[in-house]
């Protein structure tokens, strides 16, 4: 694998994670307010001797609390993409926090938007026979956004020609 030199300079550098809509904060509060409605409506239910529901009714809030602690669990990973006039280096974060690094060779490196189905593309990393996935959690038109910069980045550190 080829070497990073660390007195080079990035040409291009990115920080990719998965959007979430709504912050932890948000979340928290979006589960006492459902907790405080069905909390409610479970002593009402109570009160008109119905008490088993009073339990359902606080399931619901345990599971959708569960259903927010999984989705800022998986939230965690990401991918980070350096690249450098000879080497573009993709590092890969689990949502375990495990690492993995792929160097190219700017020279030989293709960026590819391959369809997966009618309507969504996969942005691949293509070099000697080896092809790598990014950012799958990213829409659309990022993806096409992120594939047109880094292939002009990539023309850039192939031709030693800045661009404008």
């Amino acid at each position: 694998m080829p070497r990073l030199p660390r007195t080079e300079k990035p040409v291009f550098k990115t920080d990719l994670h998965p959007q979430r809509s709504l912050t932890r904060r948000g979340a928290r509060r979006l589960v006492w307010c459902i907790g405080g409605v069905t909390s409610s409506l479970g002593l009402l239910f109570w009160s008109m001797g119905a008490w088993p529901i009073a339990g359902f009714m606080g399931l619901d809030v345990a599971l959708l609390s569960f259903a927010f602690h999984m989705n800022f669990e998986a939230a965690r990973c990401g991918e980070m993409i350096e690249l450098r006039r000879s080497v573009l280096r993709l590092t890969r974060i689990s949502v375990r926090g495990e690492r993995e690094e792929f160097d190219f060779q700017t020279y030989w490196l293709q960026v590819i938007l391959m369809p997966r189905d009618e309507t969504r593309h996969r942005l691949i990393l293509r070099s000697h026979g080896r092809e790598v996935e990014i950012a799958p959690f990213l829409g659309e038109d990022a993806k096409q956004e992120l594939a047109q910069t880094l292939r002009e980045k990539l023309l850039i550190c192939r031709n030693g020609v800045s661009s404008v």
